[in-house]
């Protein structure tokens, strides 16, 4: 097997486990709400620390991934998150589940930022777009395999000992562990002979971190609140699992597809076809009339707005290799991570939107969020360096 092929499959099933963990608990909002009387504010808050967990341990681990080595974070946050999904689990206390959740957000950060950087830096040069795309299909297949355990669990979650039995799932990572340490090999020498400023490449970092934002913002005001959304329009609770696992399908096939085809025909084309798709899915997901509340065409929007999504790792690939090396890790996990507290800052005015104005509202805030963040995402990419010129140690 080539050498890269392990650092591929770990890191891509990391970042899966990583996922999984980060929406398993969205599943878990009327459990949580019935047996330890969290508000719905407290449970998207929840939802919002492991993500604001995230630009901590990107910008710590990132540091220390450009200094140590790539292989040993990527250890460190495999381990880290999964185990503090097994502190998060036994917890009732809501004080306790808030730091937990905020520490397990922190390993997460330093997995994605050392587990993305290691596969693409040990693939070849040729399919570097298509390696990252790949690593990032992870995302869809943690978020798909969430729906297949809702399918099979969401029976047992009205006890619990079902809440624990589907909560500790996410402790599985933990089996990765050996897997990374003897089969990926990383021979890292960090580069010390020319030191790179950070603030030479402000530009890169603030329109990185914009359209990272824009991306989070916009999947989660859908996303993340979509299983209650669904719920509370009399979806039938096995179809919630099914209709979140084939959506999640799709959109890890559309990042292969984008990452493939990225091969001739611009990244940026197809980041801009890609937000085209997006507008007409959330009006079809989240509809701003009750007459179109009908299951198969709203079903429709959640397939389409998973398949257009499947341009988000290209802003990834584009942003890694426009910087050197040795600020490659830090950057790009760093603005990825600052996308993913501002999606975490989203979720929770969902939350308190819920409170406020009721479900059935909802859809007029999600459609208004994602116009408005998918049009960051479409200035900071056009308004992108077309050259580009990395400096490489």
């Amino acid at each position: 097997m080539k050498d890269y092929i392990h650092a591929v499959t770990s890191s891509t099933l990391a970042w899966a486990g990583n996922i999984y963990d980060l929406v398993l608990i969205t599943y878990t909002y009327p459990f949580l709400h019935k047996f330890f009387g969290l508000t719905y504010f407290e449970l998207t808050l929840l939802f919002s620390l492991g993500l604001i967990g995230r630009v901590i341990g990107a910008s710590i681990f990132g540091k220390l991934a450009d200094k140590k080595g790539r292989k040993i974070v990527s250890l460190i946050g495999t381990a880290g998150y999964s185990s503090f999904q097994a502190l998060f689990t036994f917890s009732s206390a809501f004080v306790l589940m808030a730091l937990f959740r905020t520490i397990e957000g922190i390993f997460m950060g330093a997995q994605w930022t050392a587990g993305t950087v290691l596969a693409v830096e040990k693939a070849p040069k040729e399919k570097i777009q298509f390696v990252n795309s790949i690593v990032q299909a992870g995302y869809a297949l943690g978020y798909a395999l969430t729906g297949v355990s809702y399918y099979f669990l969401s029976s047992s979650l009205n006890s619990i000992t079902g809440y624990y039995i589907f909560m500790l799932t996410g402790s599985i990572p933990l089996a990765l562990v050996p897997y990374i340490y003897f089969k990926v090999t990383e021979s890292f020498k960090p580069v010390a002979r020319q030191k790179v400023r950070v603030s030479e490449y402000k530009d890169y970092f603030i329109k990185a971190s914009l359209a990272m934002s824009g991306m989070f913002i916009a999947y989660l005001s859908v996303f993340s609140i979509y299983p209650d959304f669904a719920y509370a329009e009399h979806f039938p609770p096995s179809f919630i699992g099914i209709l979140m696992a084939i959506a999640n399908i799709i959109q890890a096939l559309s990042y292969i597809f984008f990452g493939r085809i990225s091969s001739y025909v611009s990244p940026f084309k197809l980041i801009y076809t890609g937000i085209i798709g997006l507008l007409i899915a959330v009006f079809l997901a989240m509809p701003l009339f009750s007459s179109f509340y009908i299951i198969p065409s709203m079903s429709a929007g959640v397939f389409l707005y998973a398949f257009s999504v499947g341009f988000w790792p290209l802003i990834s690939g584009i942003v890694a290799s426009s910087v050197p090396t040795e600020i490659r890790a830090f950057l790009t996990g760093t603005s990825y991570n600052i996308g993913a507290v501002s999606g975490g800052v989203i979720s929770a005015i969902i939350g308190e939107i819920i409170v406020l104005y009721g479900m059935g509202r909802l859809p007029y805030f999600v459609d208004l969020i994602n116009f408005a963040s998918l049009a960051v995402v479409f200035i900071s990419m056009y308004t992108w360096p077309r050259r580009i010129a990395v400096k490489e140690s």
